[in-house]
């Protein structure tokens, strides 16, 4: 199952990389890379988000500093969430708080990242 998720990341981030490139110091296959570890929270196979998952939020919370990067990173991970049919919105909108980690925007597939 995880070989799954990897091999999904990894055209995830070659899409992100031909269709975006990035002026941050972070791209949009370094956000997918902290969020495949809370997959299986977010399509409902897992009660709680994984010890990794919620590391990989804190990372990106971390990778973010500037209005600039923190709308880059809102837009990686809307296209992240966007991609995968099965995620559920309230698991989603719900990660940052059961990480404990908050963050400037709402984890959503319908957020929009420039306000």
């Amino acid at each position: 199952m995880m070989k799954v998720f990897f091999s999904v990341a990894v055209v995830l981030a070659m899409v992100h990389m031909i269709a975006e490139p990035s002026q941050a110091a972070f791209t949009c296959t370094d956000v997918d890379r902290c969020l495949v570890q809370c997959m299986p929270y977010l399509v409902g196979s897992a009660p709680e988000p994984l010890d990794a998952c919620c590391d990989g939020v804190k990372q990106i919370k971390g990778m973010a500093i500037t209005i600039e990067e923190k709308r880059q990173a809102c837009g990686c991970v809307k296209d992240a969430a966007n991609k995968y049919s099965n995620i559920k919105q309230d698991a989603a909108s719900d990660l940052p708080k059961k990480c404990g980690v908050p963050l400037s925007y709402p984890v959503s597939k319908t957020i929009d990242c420039n306000t």
